[in-house]
């Protein structure tokens, strides 16, 4: 049975989630930055949305050019708020991994999952369940996402990349090398501008003519390991498994039902997400020494606590406890509602197997 995988690519994230939770900026080039705090310029472009890129401002160019290229423009320039970004990623990533047991999070924008038992290997049922995705990512987030549905990571990703904002491609295996051959080389995923070049001297301009290019060929310029990847992805093939990489923290986040300083409902949501983030350490079997939680406000600032142990721990009553004892604390010192709250472990630990003699908190 061959391989369905989708791709899900958040669109524009940080710029939109600005856009979501301002609405008067919308239509406007949305210019997101990491500032160096040297100068009121000094720094480089995070991200922007589509509108600012039709003007050439993209990723990595200076602040300070950003706003040459937007002269006379529309636009507004916002710091990044890393940690918003990653609470609602959480969100989006915890609807994703729903839809399948095979999960792997690619980015804080990106994700993919197999569902090729699922779907018994038909594209329709994997389409359905894409635009399930999608919809579900809409309602409870407000976000529009990419999909590309195809016989691998590799071709998945490629066809998600093709039709953006909130596209669905979808390319059976009959479809692969219609939808690869005519595009130029570069289009390849792993292919950058210095293997551009090298490529360009070899007379390659098509990923066509990179899957007729001799093996050996590609090895004497690009070594044996590349070369290989280079030989395969051209005619669309990639084995790399869908397999969710170790965490460096579980976590998870929850919208209230409305903004609220109630402690009691707080207390409630904080060990409902305890609970969950308990059963993902059981399955990977892992201990933890931190614990944090994630506070979101009504104005859609983020504010984060954690306390850290001497030994690790495996005990739900220590993440409740420590969490509704960070979480209170906060409480009594912050005036505003809260939106959202989240419960993370982190810096774990494989548990060995032998009794524990007693958990503690310090």
């Amino acid at each position: 049975m061959e391989r369905i995988v989708l791709h899900i690519d958040l669109d524009y994230f940080y710029a939109q989630i600005e856009e979501i939770h301002d609405q008067s900026i919308q239509n406007k080039s949305i210019v997101i930055c990491q500032y160096s705090g040297r100068t009121e310029d000094s720094g480089a472009v995070a991200t922007t949305n589509y509108i600012a890129r039709k003007y050439g401002v993209k990723s990595g160019i200076s602040i300070k050019q950003a706003k040459q290229l937007l002269s006379g423009k529309e636009a507004v320039f916002i710091a990044a708020n890393h940690e918003l970004y990653e609470s609602i990623s959480n969100l989006v990533m915890n609807i994703i991994r729903k839809y399948s047991s095979k999960f792997e999070q690619l980015s804080i924008d990106e994700a993919c999952v197999d569902v090729t038992s699922i779907t018994n290997g038909d594209y329709e049922g994997a389409k359905d369940i894409a635009i399930k995705i999608k919809n579900e990512i809409k309602q409870e987030e407000n976000l529009i996402c990419s999909v590309g549905i195809g016989p691998n990571k590799l071709i998945s990703k490629m066809a998600a990349d093709s039709n953006k904002p909130n596209g669905l491609t979808v390319l059976p295996p009959s479809k692969v090398k219609p939808f690869l051959f005519p595009q130029n080389v570069k289009a390849l995923y792993g292919v950058g501008p210095k293997t551009h070049s090298k490529l360009k001297t070899l007379k390659i301009e098509t990923i066509e003519q990179l899957s007729k290019c001799e093996l050996d060929t590609l090895i004497k310029h690009f070594g044996n390991k590349f070369a290989i990847y280079l030989h395969l992805s051209s005619t669309g093939i990639d084995d790399e498994p869908v397999k969710e990489k170790p965490a460096d923290q579980i976590g998870r986040i929850l919208t209230l039902k409305e903004d609220t300083k109630d402690s009691t409902i707080i207390k409630q949501t904080l060990e409902t997400l305890s609970n969950d983030v308990y059963l993902q350490l059981q399955e990977q079997n892992l201990s933890f020494k931190s614990v944090g939680i994630t506070a979101i406000l009504e104005d859609m600032n983020t504010c984060q606590r954690t306390k850290t142990f001497e030994i690790s721990h495996n005990s739900l009553d220590i993440i409740i406890n420590t969490t509704q004892k960070l979480f209170l604390n906060f409480l009594n010192q912050e005036s505003k509602k809260i939106r959202r709250v989240g419960v993370k472990v982190f810096h774990f630990s494989k548990n060995t197997g032998q009794t524990k003699l007693i958990d503690f908190e310090q």
